[in-house]
């Protein structure tokens, strides 16, 4: 069994030279050209199978791999990733008590200069109170290890889809063909029309047969 990705190609290249070479000049204007041609449509899409079929051979054992890895660190991942939530909301919560806080002196400081005026005499100047000394939250902080620095970001929520304007949806082949086939032919902003598409079987019977003709070209 090939194990080689070049030794495979290279071995479905000579296996396939024939077709190959008669796909450098394709031709069809008469009716036997015609069923040579569709012959060859057949074999060329046989060829495309087995080579993803190969190619698929070789990868399959790298995806496992990659499967297995991927699993392997999932729960580290996770976890890490995890901690990284509980720190960022232990310090969004203290940041927003600095700034409760914060506002809590400035609202104490409003309420005793307004007292102040209250009470005083007619014509009495009342001096400004100094101002008070609020906690800072910086929007950077420097830590022992390197900085990190905070700033508000939209947290954005899609809670009804339908209402999202249009503009900011991406459209849906799969849906617009499934309208399509529904009977629909006239859908807004998209342009439908036609074109022929194959679809090919292979006659068991006559592969090894086909197979001995492109040998002998």
């Amino acid at each position: 069994m090939v194990v080689d990705p070049e030794m495979a190609i290279t071995e479905l290249q000579i296996r396939e030279s024939s077709l190959l070479k008669w796909l450098d000049n394709v031709q069809v204007t008469t009716n036997a050209e015609q069923k040579y041609a569709e012959d060859m449509l057949i074999s060329t899409k046989r060829a495309l199978k087995d080579a993803e079929e190969e190619r698929k051979r070789l990868t399959r054992p790298l995806d496992l791999s990659k499967a297995r890895i991927i699993t392997l660190f999932k729960p580290h991942m996770e976890r890490l990733l995890t901690g990284i939530e509980l720190l960022n909301t232990a310090l969004f919560q203290y940041h927003e008590k600095l700034r409760l806080e914060a506002e809590a002196v400035r609202l104490a400081a409003l309420a005793e200069q307004a007292a102040r005026i209250a009470a005083a005499g007619e014509g009495e100047i009342i001096e400004p109170l100094a101002r008070p000394t609020l906690p800072e939250v910086a929007k950077t902080s420097h830590a022992h290890l390197g900085s990190v620095t905070y700033r508000e970001e939209p947290d954005i929520q899609i809670i009804r889809p339908n209402d999202v304007p249009r503009d900011l949806c991406e459209p849906s082949m799969v849906k617009i063909r499934a309208r399509i086939k529904s009977g629909v032919t006239d859908i807004p902003g998209v342009l439908i029309s036609r074109k022929l598409v194959s679809v090919t079987r292979t006659d068991a019977s006559n592969r090894g047969q086909q197979e001995g003709e492109m040998a002998d070209e």
